[in-house]
C-alpha cells in the first residue's frame, strides 16, 4: 500500500467534515425543515417589503402636503411684510410738522438756554482771568486781606472785603433767564 502522508493542519478539514453531516442531517433526516425556514424567509421578507410600501406611502402623503404648506406660509410673510409696510407708513405721516411744533419749539429754548449758559459761563471765566492777572500785578508791600472773598450769584454785586484797598473791576451783571415752567406738554 502505498499511501501519501501530508502534514497539514485538521481544522479545515473538521469544518468541512460538520458542514457535510449538517447537509446530511437536513436532507435525510427533514427535508421539511429546509421548506419551513424558506418560507419562514419569504414571510419576513413580504413582511419588510409591507412595511416600506407603507412607510412609503406615509411620506408620499407628508412630501404632497408641502406644498400647501409652503403656500401657506407664503401667504402668512406676504401679510406680515404687508403689515410692517402699513407700520411704517403709518409712522411716517404721523409725524406731521404740526404735531411736531411744540416739541420743536422746546428744543429751540434748550438750545437758547444752554447758549446763555456757555455765554455766561465764557464771561465768568473772562473775569476770573482778569481777577488773576491783577492779583498777579499787585505791588509786594500790599498784602491781601485775612478774610477770604465769597463767591456771590451773578445777579448780585460782588462784596468786597473792607481792609482790601485793590480795586476790583466791575463785574458784569448778567440777568438770568427762568427756565421754561413745566405747563407745557412733557416731550415724549
Amino acid at each position: 500500500m502505498d499511501e501519501e502522508f501530508e502534514i497539514i493542519p485538521v481544522n479545515p478539514i473538521r469544518r468541512l467534515e460538520k458542514r457535510i453531516e449538517r447537509l446530511e442531517a437536513y436532507s435525510v433526516e427533514d427535508p421539511k425543515s429546509i421548506f419551513k425556514d424558506i418560507i419562514e424567509i419569504v414571510r419576513m421578507n413580504q413582511q419588510i417589503v409591507d412595511e416600506l410600501a407603507k412607510s412609503n406611502d406615509a411620506l408620499r402623503i407628508e412630501l404632497s402636503k408641502i406644498p400647501g404648506r409652503l403656500d401657506e406660509l407664503i401667504a402668512d410673510m406676504k401679510e406680515l411684510i404687508a403689515f410692517i409696510k402699513a407700520s411704517g407708513e403709518v409712522e411716517q405721516t404721523g409725524l406731521s410738522p404740526e404735531i411736531m411744533k411744540p416739541v420743536v419749539e422746546k428744543l429751540e429754548d434748550l438750545v437758547n438756554i444752554n447758549k446763555s449758559f456757555a455765554e455766561k459761563n465764557e464771561a465768568m471765566m473772562e473775569l476770573l482771568d482778569e481777577v488773576n492777572k491783577r492779583l498777579k500785578r499787585s505791588p509786594v508791600g500790599i498784602q491781601p486781606s485775612p478774610q477770604p472773598v465769597l463767591p456771590q450769584p451773578i445777579n448780585q454785586a460782588p462784596q468786597q472785603p473792607v481792609s482790601q484797598n485793590i480795586p476790583l473791576p466791575p463785574k458784569p451783571i448778567m440777568p438770568i433767564k427762568p427756565l421754561p415752567s413745566n405747563t407745557q406738554k412733557p416731550l415724549r
